[in-house]
């Protein structure tokens, strides 16, 4: 959540009385090291083992919440810690609508037991039983982690090469199979041999995980689909690097490589093939391991890799993210640059296999239930006659063969059923939000809160003569793409709804259409030259004066031979200067509209400013309060283009005017720096509640320009929003400008900025 939200939640009611707690055998297990997030995240582990993702914000919530103290109190603590005001209105709202459903904060009074949001994967553990408990296991795990001592792993892993060649130069292997063959209850024991050597496996990550400093937790056994596997719990490793924490998913393979090991000596000293058969299969089980489809080994290493704790859940986000002319979903924004690339490729990896192997499954599954139908009753003559003879362990195996020919079948009906449930739950939701629900589409009466619904009126009123009433809301139209093809290409029959891209927008221009009692004076401003910031003023003068219905002026307050006014249309010869002197005889908006030169195309108006530096330099802080008193009786919304002297009498009487700064800045660490030393001097001299609605637009001075994690994340803790305004050249000419020419981000991006700006017209309320 953004915190600016949370300072003014005013229809919260007040917090200062509520006290809160964590819950119990919550375990703050600190930051993600080696991160692929732009944004520090934090790990905490609840009593259940469920391990929750926090944002540095919700991190320092729960850590201040304890010991409980009044909500003001708390508010206090986190706001000093993260740097930015967060009210008790804004921390009860995290808690409640964040914090407390995850299970991780719960009210100080509150005795019963939380029953909180869990994760649960399509491909996940289920049906957990402890084999072994976390202090035997960290025990254990002390003593083994002595075998990760780097030139043994060395030693190791060349033996597993010479012990590999001799195995297969050996001549034992077809003997063995042929012996297993003759003997097939000798399987009993490999199967025996490779569930001690998963153990093993399990036993590699507790080492490795203890090697590198963290923590392991319990060993045991689980469902995975429907088949039993073995688990470490390891999460404490998320405290280690990023090469420590590869080092931890590795270990298991590690401890099944000194496995191969003992198994290969053992078969060259009693000549057993099989073991040499148990050491062959347990090697094929470990190249299975490095698959990184599925949560295997590889799916880990992959993911410690790039950084990000759960790549499946970045699949939909970044398939979204991949659709032509769709913005980047946000889940793919908050990533660094390697690892949404890392993350990318990965998908477009999986996905097309993990389809594939389910069309492929689907397309061959009456063939898999015929041939598992017949395996069956294979088996169960096998074990008819192995009762006969009194063979307990071919009646063993027997029972075991038909145990494997199930357990696939029965995960293929599994998975499926999972993946249609799944589909069907998101269908059902997304027709529930873009056409309302079955209840509401066939107009039956639903409960509001518990109670009926209300009975209509006996007769209707000249007051019940509204939209609402008298015609049925029409569904949303797409305005193009392939949406609107399929809408006007049936005739308005099918109506798939605009895009996310569509939807955004409309969100940002209701939000830029916010009215305004009275007037609001922006003020657009830059320590630094030549970053922009009159290009910026026309843009968001002119998308506010295109996409608002109220009067828009730009003026023209730079003292160094401002061009805002030949930006939008020819030199007019009429400046402030001339405002100034005729402020007795301007007494209509239609006196003062002969001062101001006009876009065509947006109706943007703007008033020049004088040519003469002289002339404006002569200009002090009253003359510009008339002016603004002046244009405040007939626009709305008046845009200042400042100069760059902060200290001039003039900018700091524009500021002192000022409902709402735009910061411009390059995204460059001088122009961050710059940017930061103003808002700095603007909180020294009682401007902090302007920095704190602040907007910085950070604009791209080349293609390709972007600003630096660290200085986005410092501005964004100080002001309310930050936006990158992309390179166009349709901005750098100098001259007259379209806004029509831009690029579509570029015009986004400014509605963005101008939304922004709109938020705080409902929250500065009337100007006295």
């Amino acid at each position: 959540m953004n915190p600016t939200t949370a300072d003014h939640l005013a229809d919260t009611p007040p917090a200062t009385g509520r006290r809160w707690r964590r819950a119990l055998g919550l375990q703050l297990l600190g930051p993600v090291q080696g991160s692929g997030l732009r944004d520090v995240a934090f790990l905490v582990r609840r009593s259940d083992d469920q391990v929750v993702q926090l944002s540095e914000l919700l991190h320092l919530v729960v850590v201040h919440v304890e010991p409980p103290r009044p909500a003001t109190d708390v508010a206090a603590d986190v706001s000093a810690a993260y740097g930015r005001t967060l009210t008790a209105e804004g921390l009860e709202h995290l808690v409640t609508t964040q914090l407390q459903p995850l299970g991780l904060v719960l009210p100080e009074e509150s005795e019963e037991i939380a029953r909180p949001v869990r994760a649960r994967p399509l491909l996940a553990l289920t049906v957990k039983a402890t084999l072994l408990p976390a202090r035997w296991t960290r025990r254990l795990a002390g003593v083994l982690a002595l075998l990760l001592w780097p030139p043994f792993v060395l030693v190791a892993l060349v033996g597993l090469v010479v012990a590999d060649i001799a195995l297969v130069t050996g001549g034992g292997f077809w003997p063995a199979v042929t012996e297993v063959f003759i003997r097939p209850t000798l399987a009993l024991v490999i199967y025996a041999l490779l569930t001690l050597a998963a153990v093993v496996h399990e036993l590699g990550h507790a080492a490795a995980c203890r090697y590198g400093g963290a923590r392991p937790g319990e060993i045991g056994v689980g469902i995975y689909i429907v088949f039993p596997a073995f688990y470490t719990d390891v999460t404490d490793s998320y405290r280690l690097s990023r090469g420590g924490r590869v080092r931890t998913d590795l270990g298991g393979l590690y401890f099944n490589v000194l496995t191969v090991l003992v198994l290969a000596a053992a078969h060259f000293a009693t000549g057993s093939g099989l073991l040499l058969l148990t050491a062959f299969v347990l090697q094929v089980q470990m190249l299975q391991q490095l698959i990184p489809v599925v949560r295997f080994d590889g799916y880990y290493v992959v993911s410690d890799v790039a950084g990000v704790p759960d790549l499946f859940a970045r699949v939909g986000p970044v398939l979204r993210s991949l659709r032509p002319g769709h913005p980047v979903d946000p889940r793919v924004t908050e990533l660094r640059p390697y690892a949404r690339r890392f993350v990318a490729g990965w998908v477009l990896v999986v996905v097309p296999l993990l389809t594939g192997a389910v069309v492929w499954t689907l397309w061959h599954l009456p063939e898999f239930v015929a041939r598992g139908r017949a395996g069956i009753r294979l088996q169960q003559q096998v074990f008819d006659l192995a009762w006969e003879l009194r063979d307990w362990a071919a009646m063993t195996l027997a029972v075991i063969s038909i145990a494997l020919i199930l357990v696939p079948l029965v995960g293929i009906a599994v998975v499926l059923w999972r993946l249609a449930t799944s589909l069907t739950a998101l269908t059902r939701a997304r027709i529930a939000t873009r056409f309302g629900t079955w209840e509401e589409r066939i107009g039956l009466d639903t409960d509001v809160g518990g109670l009926p619904a209300a009975d209509p009126p006996l007769a209707l009123s000249a007051a019940d003569f509204t939209d609402a009433i008298m015609y049925r809301p029409q569904a949303p139209v797409p305005e193009r793409g392939w949406r609107r093809v399929v809408y006007d290409g049936s005739g308005h029959l099918l109506n798939p709804g605009p895009s996310a891209v569509e939807q955004r927008r409309h969100e940002l221009e209701r939000r830029l259409r916010t009215p305004i009692t009275g007037s609001r004076r922006v003020v657009v401003m830059s320590r630094k030259g030549g970053v922009g910031k009159t290009t910026i003023s026309l843009a968001l003068g002119s998308t506010f004066a295109l996409l608002r219905g109220d009067r828009v002026i730009a003026v023209d307050a730079n003292p160094d031979a401002g061009n805002l006014a030949h930006r939008v249309a020819p030199p007019h010869d009429r400046t402030i200067t001339d405002v100034l002197r005729d402020l007795e005889t301007i007494t209509s908006y239609a006196t003062l509209r002969s001062y101001t030169a006009q876009a065509i195309e947006s109706r943007l108006e703007v008033l020049a400013s004088d040519d003469d530096p002289r002339i404006w330099m002569a200009l002090d802080r009253n003359d510009y309060h008339r002016l603004v008193q002046i244009l405040d009786r007939f626009y709305s919304l008046i845009v200042l283009d400042t100069g760059t002297g902060i200290l001039d009498s003039a900018n700091q009487g524009l500021l002192t005017e000022a409902d709402q700064i735009v910061l411009v800045v390059r995204p460059g660490i001088d122009g961050g720096r710059a940017g930061a030393l103003t808002l700095d001097w603007m909180d020294e001299h009682g401007f902090d509640d302007l920095v704190s609605r602040a907007v910085v637009v950070v604009n791209a001075q080349r293609n390709g320009a972007a600003p630096p994690d660290l200085m986005r994340r410092h501005f964004e803790k100080r002001c309310e929003h930050v936006v990158t305004v992309p390179w166009d050249d349709a901005l750098e000419q100098g001259a007259l400008t379209d806004m029509s020419a831009l690029h579509r981000k570029t015009r986004d991006s400014l509605v963005d900025i101008a939304a922004a700006v709109a938020d705080n017209f409902v929250q500065m309320g009337d100007r006295p």
